[in-house]
């Protein structure tokens, strides 16, 4: 198992941006919530499941079977709460997107990621606690069915090279549970603003599989102007 971060810049997001709004005009598809946090999670779930194909070797992966990225959502700041700026806690609630395993490793993976987080991103937004009731009970029935779930940990927005206790700020950040969960961790970059962190952990073989499928999409959007 090997750890690697990679940076995506400024660019490389806004592009990923504008492709993702292109590919729905021209398949003639309603544009889904297009953020940066977005279009990342997107381009490295897509890039990360299609890593696995060469891990697996001759098994044979189900089309059918459901894929499932969760994140979590910060809603301290919603309108209809009432949350003193004292407290010092977590208010999170979790955002699941479902993408079966045939559409997200297709051609048109990222764009089909990219729905499905921006519409999950969008019902969490109408509804922040709806469903809430159920969600330790989905996690163990995503579990039990062997569903493949990869969970996003971390937020760029949360500025963690801005964080200082002190001693000063950090000169790297990492998420220490992404080697042995499958999580992947995004946060903002230390070195530039605007620029993403986007750290996970896999085996040599995918990772260098997973690096080359990444290099190639991101050179594919580089010439949008």
């Amino acid at each position: 198992m090997v750890r690697h971060t990679f940076v995506l810049s400024h660019d490389h997001v806004e592009k990923l941006k504008k492709w993702v709004s292109i590919k729905c005009k021209s398949h003639d598809l309603e544009l889904p919530h297009i953020t940066t946090f977005v279009v990342t999670c997107s381009l490295i779930w897509f890039c990360k499941v299609k890593s696995e194909e060469i891990k697996a070797g001759t098994v044979l992966f189900n089309n059918d079977e459901s894929y499932i990225l969760a994140f979590m959502a910060d809603c301290r700041n919603r309108p209809e709460f009432s949350i003193p700026l004292e407290y010092f806690g977590n208010c999170l609630v979790c955002g699941n997107a479902e993408v079966k395993r045939s559409k997200l490793v297709g051609e048109n993976g990222i764009l089909e990621a990219a729905i499905a987080i921006g519409s999950e991103v969008r019902h969490l937004q109408r509804g922040t606690f709806e469903g809430a009731e159920t969600l330790m009970s989905n996690f163990t029935e995503f579990a039990t069915l062997g569903k493949h779930m990869t969970i996003i940990a971390g937020f760029p927005s949360l500025k963690v090279y801005e964080t200082d206790f002190g001693w000063g700020k950090p000169e790297k950040s990492e998420v220490v549970h992404v080697d042995n969960s499958g999580s992947i961790s995004l946060s903002d970059c230390r070195d530039k603003e605007g620029r993403i962190e986007v750290g996970l952990a896999l085996e040599k073989s995918q990772m260098k599989k997973f690096s080359t499928i990444l290099e190639e999409h991101l050179t594919e959007i580089s010439v949008l102007d």
